[in-house]
């Protein structure tokens, strides 16, 4: 799994670098639609957002930004979440796309706060990523239990 990520996060060819960039981009997009879902995306959520950016992706604070204000950008103009899931669904496994939607609940916990929209987009898009039900409620136990 790590070599297929690693492969992801740019450690080789062109086209890698931006099979990486898509997946970083539309995990991004996800992550701002999941913390704007409640009509709201606060200072907290921009915070997280960052956070699980740079440690999932390995990349810097100033990459990181970069990615979420075009993934910022480009969530608020897109027809639907399909192009965002199916930029993901097609590059990582079960397990990567698992931990996509932990990012997404950490994202969507960092207010403190899970509000009936977070959730119903959540669910929505983990159905699109092909995670279940149970893996989907699981992760969110396991983050909330963590602390998100």
């Amino acid at each position: 799994m790590w070599h297929k990520v690693s492969g992801l996060l740019g450690l080789g060819s062109t086209k890698k670098d931006s099979k990486a960039n898509e997946v970083q981009l539309a995990t991004a997009a996800l992550m701002v639609h999941v913390a704007s879902s409640d009509g709201m995306f606060c200072d907290d959520e921009r915070e997280r957002l960052t956070d699980c950016m740079t440690e999932h992706f390995w990349l810097s604070s100033e990459e990181a930004e970069e990615i979420i204000d075009r993934a910022h950008a480009e969530e608020q103009s897109a027809p639907s979440l399909y192009g965002f899931t199916r930029a993901i669904a097609k590059e990582l496994d079960q397990d990567e796309r698992q931990e996509i939607v932990r990012l997404l609940w950490q994202v969507a916990f960092a207010d403190n706060h899970i509000d009936n929209f977070e959730a119903n987009v959540l669910a929505k898009i983990a159905g699109l990523l092909g995670v279940t039900e149970h893996d989907r409620i699981r992760i969110k136990h396991e983050v909330e239990a963590a602390g998100a």
